[in-house]
């Protein structure tokens, strides 16, 4: 039957993040959705965790693929082929999105056919950190297609399923140069027939590995566990909004900082523009 949401979670690695990302997507306040665990040469182990919830819950798929090219992106195309959403989110399995993930993402895709939710890292040692984005900037899109350059990860963009299928080409191997996300991001951005907008709210984090390299599995796990808590009790999740948009303020506060100890910092055009203006007014 047709859903409102199909999720794509792809994993390549052991189960150890797995629970936690599989939860925080069994936790939405819209249940409307099925939930594709696609797993790229992932271990047996990994495959039976993921069987396990889906024998416990009926929205849950397992789509067991031998080790694909690069990240097995191509099996994510063979998955949305199969797919009866009316629109499509992604989690990594080492992300989590916060209960009202797919309620925001809905309200983004009633008037877009790409987009994505503000990208929020978490630091390694707990601080937040916010890119800000604003997709329907021409800008700003222009600058995702020339450059290597990327607002948001995967856990963060979703797309109206009929968009997608439009596209000449889905997911399909990025080249090793590029980001797997930014190549599949740019595949929509190309598009002069669809819509693009980003919902400026605070729903997903993101623990990236390259901040986590001198961690093991179990000692990341235990940190997903700990904000996967967190992000279930609402005075928390209101702390955690409150600090990733509070990392926003400091970066601008701290470009002032430095603009103003610059030596080029000058007040005297906007004073000489003021004094012009007042003697206009004069007469």
């Amino acid at each position: 039957m047709p859903v409102l949401f199909t999720v794509l979670l792809p994993v390549h690695r052991s189960p150890d993040l797995l629970p936690s990302a599989i939860e925080a997507v069994l936790a939405q306040t819209i249940a409307d959705f099925e939930l594709f665990v696609i797993c790229d040469g992932a271990p047996e182990e990994t495959a039976a965790c993921a069987q396990r919830y889906a024998a416990a819950d009926a929205r849950v798929r397992v789509f067991p693929f031998p080790k694909g090219e690069r990240f097995g992106e191509a099996h994510r195309h063979i998955a949305l082929g199969e797919a009866s959403g009316r629109y499509v989110a992604h989690i990594a399995d080492d992300d989590l999105w916060m209960p009202n993930h797919l309620e925001e993402v809905a309200e983004l895709l009633e008037d877009a056919d790409f987009g994505n939710m503000l990208h929020v890292s978490v630091l390694p040692h707990g601080q937040l950190w916010l890119l800000p984005c604003d997709l329907s900037q021409p800008a700003l899109r222009e600058r995702m297609l020339r450059e290597k350059f990327n607002r948001f990860g995967l856990s963060f963009g979703c797309y109206r399923l009929d968009a997608y299928r439009r596209l000449p080409v889905g997911w399909s191997p990025a080249p090793d140069s590029m980001w797997t996300d930014l190549h599949m991001w740019r595949k929509f951005l190309r598009r002069d027939d669809m819509r693009f907008a980003t919902r400026m709210a605070v729903t997903a984090l993101c623990f990236l590995s390259s901040y986590r390299a001198g961690l093991s599995l179990e000692e990341r796990a235990a940190e997903h566990r700990m904000w996967h808590r967190r992000i279930q009790q609402e005075p928390e999740r209101r702390r955690i909004v409150e600090a990733a948009w509070r990392s926003v303020i400091s970066d601008q506060v701290n470009e002032v900082q430095t603009l103003m100890r610059s030596r080029s910092w000058r007040y005297t055009a906007p004073l000489r523009w003021i004094s012009s203006q007042s003697r206009k007014s004069r007469g």
